[in-house]
Parts: structure tokens; C-alpha cells; sequence
């Protein structure tokens, strides 16, 4: 089975291939980009365990004109390396790409110092960068060229689990900067239930629509693709026609594509309520993947019956949330 990340060495092999000026920075990390340096060893520098060092020769080969990758664990790379990513890169609206690596709880039984569970929180605060997740290996092609071959910028790519992981669809839509690619459809149709899922949650976004259509709810899944920025239109069309929207992350419900949906719908009228699924705050545990995300209750049973169990109550009080916000974690 093609991983997401092994997308990303085809896409930097593919764009150095056409002549793009990109540089690869390792924090030894250099396994993420062993396809580029089979086949260009030159355009691969290792920096060593200093995420710091990493981000700020990414600053430097930014202002000389190139495209700097830097990859490594997603956790080391937002938290040891913020002041540099915060005051060299995107102060200046450098063209650095970061790709986080190992989010959520892929790590396993690495632990807690090593799931990122707060990263998209962590640089949502900053101005300019684009932070982005894809779904599968396809998505993650089509991502990975717009965002590292195309677009003019600081980047943050989220990529989780290593292999194994599905493909969801045979052919996806092109990428537009800050729009969620619909999954049930081509265009967005009111719903009872709208489910917008991030990276690898996508998979579970779908099985739990399946169910809920069972239950007689409409429902409409999002591949989300961006957490920032949101194209306002596209969050308009989603407030307005649906009864229930419900995110799903791989993350912690605090600062993740949930609150950022949730303040641009802040911004707009008649919001629908809204509910957060993802990590608590603080979970430190460890152990293969699937067993933390029950933990987390993100399973397909355990979403399903969250979802209905608060469309039943939406049904028993719609009248008091009427043009109201209802927002839940």
C-alpha cells in the first residue's frame, strides 16, 4: 500500500526532475528523502537532531532564491523549532516547506513526546503560512505539487502513519488554495449531518456517513485538505446548509481544524451547532494506533453513536438553538 509520505519523496523526485531549485533539509531525518538523495544526493543536507539549525538554514536558502524541504517528527519540528519558524520564515513570508511527520498517533509506542497532537494549534497563531493534511497517497501527489512546486510561501504538510494506509479514492479534485474537496458528492448538498475530516481520519469520516445514512440522516463528507486558510464562500455554503457540522482530527480538539472551521463560522449568520471530535488536552498514553484513537473515541461505532446522540438532543431543543451556535467537544 503507497503512503503519504511515500508521495512525498515521488513528488520531490518529480519536481527536481523539471528543473525546480529545491533543497531538502534533513534533522536526521534523511530517510524522508532517500529517493532524492539516491538520485540527487547533492540537494539533500543533513543538519543533524537541530530542528532549530534546520529552520534557519531553510531561512537562508529561502533568501537565495531556492525552495527549502525540511521533514522530520512533526512534534520536534513545531515545538523545539517555533521561534525560527515564527521570526525567520514566516515574519518574512518565506518560501520554507515544512513536512511534519508522524502526527497524531502514529508514533505509537513512541509516546507522548513524540505524538503530535498540537501542532496545527501551534502554528495557527502565525500570519501567512498554509497548514494542510491529505487523506491518501493520490491526495497527497496532488497536494504536494500544488503546495511545494506551485505555490509561493511558508508551508506546513501534515503526514501520519508510514504504510498501510488506504486509498479512498481513485481520482481526486485538482487542489484549490483553502477549499475542503467534497467526498459525497462533487458539490456540497444540505444535510443533516456535514463531517469534515482531516488526513488519516478520512477513511473513518466516511464509514461513520455510511452508518448515519442507515439512520435515515442526510449526510456529506469533506476531505478538509486545509486547515488554513478557509475560503469564506465554501464556509458560508456549509453554515447555511447544514443542521449538524462535525470535525474530525487526529489532533487535540483545542486549536485543530476544529476551532479554526469554528472561528470562521464566527463570522457568519445562522451557524449550525458544531461538534469537535478529537484528542483530549494532554493525553499521554501509548500503544499501537487504533487502540489510542478508541481511547479518543474515534471509532467508527463510538462516532456514530456520538453523532446521534446529539442530533437527537438538536432535534429535542432545535427550536431553542435556532439561529444560535451550539459548540461541543
Amino acid at each position: 500500500m503507497r503512503s503519504r509520505r511515500t508521495a512525498l519523496q515521488d513528488v520531490l523526485v518529480e519536481l527536481i526532475d523539471e528543473g525546480k531549485d529545491i533543497i531538502c533539509v534533513s534533522v536526521d531525518s534523511v530517510s524522508r528523502f532517500k529517493k532524492v538523495k539516491d538520485r540527487y544526493p547533492e540537494r539533500v543536507i543533513e543538519c543533524g537532531i537541530c530542528e532549530q539549525t534546520g529552520m534557519g538554514v531553510c531561512a537562508g536558502l529561502a533568501l537565495a532564491g531556492f525552495t527549502p524541504v525540511i521533514s522530520g517528527y512533526a512534534t520536534f519540528l513545531t515545538m523545539r523549532a517555533f521561534e525560527q519558524i515564527r521570526t525567520d520564515i514566516c515574519r518574512w513570508s518565506l518560501n520554507v516547506k515544512i513536512c511534519g511527520t508522524d502526527t497524531g498517533f502514529s508514533a505509537q509506542y513512541a509516546g507522548f513526546t513524540h505524538q503530535a497532537l498540537e501542532d496545527i494549534a501551534i502554528l495557527s497563531v502565525l500570519d501567512g503560512i498554509v497548514i494542510s493534511e491529505p487523506c491518501d497517497y493520490e491526495d497527497a501527489l496532488l497536494l504536494g505539487r500544488y503546495l511545494l512546486g506551485n505555490f509561493q510561501g511558508p508551508v506546513y504538510l501534515r503526514f501520519g502513519a508510514r504504510s498501510g494506509e488506504d486509498e479512498f479514492l481513485e481520482k481526486h479534485q485538482e487542489v484549490v488554495l483553502g477549499q475542503f474537496e467534497p467526498l459525497t458528492r462533487q458539490e456540497f448538498q444540505e444535510a443533516d449531518v456535514t463531517i469534515v475530516a482531516l488526513g488519516q481520519l478520512v477513511g473513518l469520516g466516511m464509514e461513520a456517513a455510511a452508518e448515519l445514512e442507515k439512520r435515515g440522516y442526510r449526510t456529506f463528507v469533506f476531505n478538509a485538505r486545509f486547515v488554513k486558510p478557509l475560503n469564506p464562500e465554501m464556509v458560508a455554503r456549509i453554515a447555511r446548509g447544514s443542521r449538524l457540522v462535525v470535525t474530525l482530527e487526529e489532533h487535540s480538539r483545542v486549536g485543530g481544524l476544529g476551532d479554526n472551521l469554528l472561528r470562521a463560522f464566527q463570522k457568519m449568520r445562522n451557524i449550525p451547532p458544531f461538534l469537535k471530535l478529537g484528542a483530549p488536552s494532554n493525553f499521554g498514553f501509548s500503544g499501537e494506533r487504533g487502540f489510542l484513537l478508541r481511547k479518543c473515541g474515534l471509532e467508527v461505532s463510538l462516532i456514530v453513536e456520538r453523532i446521534a446522540k446529539e442530533m437527537e438532543n438538536l432535534e429535542r431543543h432545535e427550536g431553542f438553538f435556532k439561529g444560535g451556535l451550539l459548540s461541543r467537544e
